[in-house]
């Protein structure tokens, strides 16, 4: 017993003695969680403008007659071709280019990133081109001149980039790119040879309108505010080449002969113009980053925590984002596009109208066996969505699409192309009892507007039917060209749905299908020539002008998919 009270009361002075001494001892506080580590890592999108200038490339070209000369009265011997010519002219193409761009960068080390860019660009950059060249051969004095207009409608480029950083300022990365190339390029050119002494001219066009490729390479540097670690700003310099375009010459005149003695023949040429697309762009742009795959980092408290074991959270959690975006692909099917014609004019006085004195116009105007077709075409599209409700939202519907009307029948040519700006905004349904699968149904409205719409001016020839007045005459066609087109403003319903697969409470996945009314009318004027018709009154080739009206039922179906994001629920509540 003595024992035990012994060894309690040393176990008490003990436990005494040691708290007295641990409370001698000094505080030490644990050290704040540092800060996440800046990296350059994860996706990114954002917007940029800047300018477009060309290389001091040159143009060049020829012109060679195909047909001799043929002087009024002369019925014998052999005449002679005129001389032709070679050219080179420097084109000055410049302008605004402004555009997005959607990217990836992955950092391997401080000093290291690499990453991959695709950007898309709208540009008004535009180029204009003429020279003249006096000849004297046997037939007298003749210049030749040709025109050049070239324009870059938009360009894109899908690039590698490796980019370089310091460990000190890691927010900043300059950076070198290059890759692929691709872009819109139009070349209209007007081709000419006036004979001083003969008082006729002999003319031809060629046009090119498509999509060219080649390649592009650049560099930059972009910095991330340390306020602002989600944005950064760039400059950057790019460099693209769209290789060359050959435009050839069509005929709109000669070759024909005079009839019953009257007049000359003019004669044909061959022309060709070959034009280089390479231009400089400096642009400024901000990018917004974003890293859906990153893990969430863990809770500083969280290692002294007892493990439970347990299911995992479900991946979804319904709760309530009233801001939605979608960046998808879509692609613009039209359902109908083929146009009825109608000449809609007097046309030239003394001629009359085309339809008049063809027989091609029936008696409501419509241009017998005319008729277009209306393009697909793939693009990018952006929505943004507020949702009132957890099902009720509005979305406004935001892309540029661009697309070409093909002639068909008696006006079969590749008529006019255009680029359209067709905004919707719709009412929703969303269905969400389905968990993370949200069908969705909704109906809005659709306000079509067009711009740089331009006319290919190919040429074609329309014959007339038996019985016609200037059938009558000997003649049995003429040969056409549209000279240029405007569409008019389009409103129209559209019909909508679709689905989006939820990946978590912000991101997501979508597909979604469209209906839109759109029915313009587009007002063009073509210009055909008589061949060598004097017996009319008229001198050399006499010109009859067409107003023509088409009637363009293009209605299409879009059919889209990308990427959802919502965001905002911390901030705001439902409003009903």
């Amino acid at each position: 017993m003595k024992n035990f009270v012994r060894g309690t009361l040393a176990a008490l002075m003990v436990g005494s003695a040691g708290a007295a001494f641990a409370a001698d001892l000094p505080v030490y506080k644990a050290p704040p969680p540092a800060p996440p580590v800046f990296t350059w890592t994860g996706l990114y999108g954002g917007v940029n403008i800047g300018y477009a200038f060309g290389d001091s490339s040159r143009e060049t070209g020829g012109l060679g007659y195909l047909t001799p000369f043929l002087p009024a009265g002369v019925t014998f011997g052999a005449p002679i071709a005129p001389f032709g010519s070679a050219w080179s002219v420097d084109q000055n193409l410049h302008g605004v280019a402004g555009g997005g761009q959607l990217g990836y960068n992955y950092q391997f080390n401080p000093w290291l990133v690499l990453g991959v860019e695709a950007d898309i660009q709208a540009t008004d950059a535009v180029s204009h081109s003429n020279t003249a060249i006096g000849l004297v051969d046997a037939f007298g004095p003749h210049i030749q001149s040709i025109n050049s207009t070239k324009n870059v409608d938009w360009f894109g480029t899908v690039r590698g980039r490796i980019g370089l950083t310091l460990p000190s300022i890691p927010n900043v990365m300059v950076y070198g790119t290059g890759g692929f190339a691709y872009g819109q390029v139009i070349n209209n050119v007007g081709f000419a040879d006036n004979f001083l002494t003969q008082g006729i001219s002999s003319v031809g066009h060629g046009y090119f309108d498509n999509t060219k490729v080649g390649w592009a390479a650049g560099g930059g540097i972009e910095w991330s505010p340390s306020m602002f670690p989600s944005w950064s700003l760039k400059a950057e310099y790019l460099y693209v080449d769209l290789g060359n375009t050959t435009v050839n010459s069509i005929p709109l005149n000669g070759g024909f002969p005079a009839l019953a003695g009257f007049g000359v023949t003019t004669p044909i040429f061959a022309a060709t113009h070959s034009s280089p697309t390479r231009f400089h762009t400096v642009r400024a742009g901000i990018n917004w980053h974003f890293d859906p795959f990153a893990a969430i980092a863990p809770s500083s408290v969280a290692g002294a925590l007892p493990s439970i074991k347990g299911p995992p959270p479900a991946a979804f959690v319904d709760s309530y984002q009233p801001f939605q975006v979608r960046l998808k692909v879509a692609g613009v099917i039209p359902l109908a596009g083929h146009g009825t014609v109608f000449d809609s004019g007097a046309g030239y006085p003394g001629l009359g109208s085309i339809g008049v004195l063809s027989g091609l116009t029936g008696w409501n105007g419509v241009v017998a066996n005319a008729s277009t077709n209306t393009s697909t075409s793939i693009i990018p599209m952006i929505d943004a969505a507020y949702y009132l409700t957890k099902n009720w939202a509005i979305e406004a519907i935001c892309c540029v699409t661009p697309h070409h009307i093909q002639g068909t029948g008696t006006i079969a040519s590749d008529f006019a192309r255009a680029w359209l700006f067709p905004p919707s905004v719709m009412a929703q349904y969303h269905f969400t009892n389905f968990g993370a699968f949200q069908p969705y149904v909704g109906v809005g409205v659709n306000f079509t507007t067009f711009w740089n719409v331009r006319v290919n001016n190919d040429t074609w020839s329309i014959p007339f039917p038996a019985g016609a007045p200037l059938a009558g005459l000997g003649l049995g066609g003429v040969f056409s060209s549209f000279q240029y087109a405007t569409v008019t403003p389009s409103w129209g319903a559209v019909g909508q749905v679709g689905f989006d697969y939820m990946l978590n409470e912000h991101w997501g996945v979508n597909l979604d299908f469209k209906y839109v009314g759109m029915h313009p009318t587009v007002h063009s004027t073509v210009v055909s020539f008589a061949p060598q018709a004097p017996g009319l009154g008229f001198p050399g080739s006499p010109a009859i002008f067409i107003p023509v009206k088409v009637s363009l039922p293009i209605n299409p179906i879009v059919v889209s998919a990308g990427l959802t994001y919502r965001f905002g629920g911390s901030l705001l509540s439902p409003l009903f």
